[in-house]
């Protein structure tokens, strides 16, 4: 118990410590939320400036090419270009087959390739007088392909009395 004391003493102490440290400015969070409009607040800047350059965008592409080839719904790729729009292109999945294929490189027809999609933001350009500004908009897009069973539906049981009642119909003069 004494341990656990001395330890809990220790903690508090250290947190202290760092609260009054020279190198951290005091009040700073609640400095930062006095003087700084929320979203909800009328004030709140609706435009930002934004550095539109990717970093690291090259190292995942080498993974996704050799996934979409190995994968059993495989798909290709489509390039989206527009160039009011940032990213410029968008590449877009489109599934190979519509079955999928088998460890032996047959089409399956038993089972579906279905398209993965997934939302995103971009940024459309909109000229206003010589500069440039940007609002944001949302993409679906594909970005790959999966392998599913088909979706069956049971036949309800409204379904075979009109069923029943369309053969009456039929076989009637």
């Amino acid at each position: 118990v004494a341990f656990a004391f001395r330890s809990l003493v220790l903690v508090l102490v250290l947190a202290l410590t760092v609260r009054s440290s020279p190198h951290r400015k005091a009040g700073a969070s609640a400095r930062l939320r006095e003087g700084c409009p929320d979203q909800k607040d009328p004030k709140f800047p609706t435009t930002v400036k934004v550095d539109i350059r990717i970093s690291n965008s090259e190292r995942a592409f080498g993974v996704v090419h050799d996934i979409r080839n190995r994968s059993l719904a495989p798909w290709d790729y489509r390039l989206d270009e527009d160039a009011a729009r940032f990213p410029r292109v968008i590449a877009d999945a489109q599934c190979r087959l519509s079955g999928c294929a088998s460890p032996q490189g047959q089409e399956d027809r038993s089972l579906n390739s279905v398209p993965i999609r997934q939302q995103i933001l971009v940024l459309r350009r909109e000229q206003r007088g010589c500069v440039p500004s940007y609002r944001l908009e949302k993409r679906l897009v594909t970005v790959g392909c999966t392998c599913v069973t088909p979706v069956v539906q049971h036949q309800s049981q409204q379904q075979p009395a009109a069923q029943a009642a369309l053969g009456r119909r039929e076989g009637s003069p």
